[in-house]
């Protein structure tokens, strides 16, 4: 995460910052002109030796630079884990219905290719499901599977098998995918369960996170692959 630039600046002229900058930007500068004093006393004081300094210097700055990039390596980019990548966008979408941002995150990430979304919500969550269902009426075609309780996994289990059960004709499994969090742990569970070893893939829409460790927005879904599993 990129720091403000208030806490950068805060940083920069803190004493224990600034105050070496001041005396290595002074030492600097005295070496510099005692080795410019040098040079113009060994090739005298005209202007095509003050050039030359000049044009030395230059040359001297090219080649630490160049040495530098040659010595120092840009950190290698990440490497996604074994077992998670970024989601194939698929025609159908189920979500578990708890904050909306995540919700519209993982709608807006299929739109290209979604067809259908289905919602499965609690009492509770069930007025944000309905606001999805109104501003996306072309893709959620169905009222919102309503939990009796949260906190039974078998319950969630059951309407995921019955909304794959009673795909649109011409559908396969791997042609819906499911975001298993924005309920309750015990929701994430029957999901998972309900999709795992069948072809049905899963996803979670990870949350972004300020320097305070609070959450700011959705970041993109991630899919679970279960590669390393195979």
């Amino acid at each position: 995460m990129a720091p403000s630039f208030t806490r950068t600046a805060r940083q920069f002229f803190s004493p224990e910052t600034l105050v070496p900058f001041l005396f290595g930007s002074i030492a600097l500068g005295v070496l510099s002109n005692a080795a410019f004093t040098l040079c113009t006393n060994l090739l005298g004081s005209e202007n095509w030796p003050v050039l030359g300094i000049a044009v030395g210097s230059l040359l001297i700055l090219l080649l630490a630079v160049w040495i530098v990039t040659r010595l120092v390596r840009p950190p290698s980019e990440p490497t996604a884990l074994p077992g998670k990548r970024s989601p194939s966008k698929r025609r159908g979408l189920v979500l578990l219905v708890g904050k909306k941002p995540p919700c519209e995150k993982a709608i807006w990430f299929h739109d290209s290719t979604l067809e259908r979304v289905w919602l499965i919500c609690s009492a509770q969550s069930l007025s944000v499901a309905k606001e999805l269902q109104t501003e996306n009426a072309r893709l959620v075609l169905s009222d919102p599977f309503i939990v009796n309780d949260v906190n039974d996994p078998l319950e969630f289990h059951a309407i995921v098998e019955k909304v794959y059960a009673s795909l649109p004709e011409g559908w396969w499994g791997e042609d819906v995918i499911t975001d298993y969090v924005g309920m309750t742990a015990h929701g994430s569970v029957g999901v998972v369960l309900a999709c795992f070893g069948s072809n049905r893939p899963l996803q979670y829409t990870p949350a972004k996170y300020d320097e305070n460790l609070k959450p700011v927005g959705p970041l993109d879904p991630i899919e679970i692959t279960f590669d390393g599993l195979k």
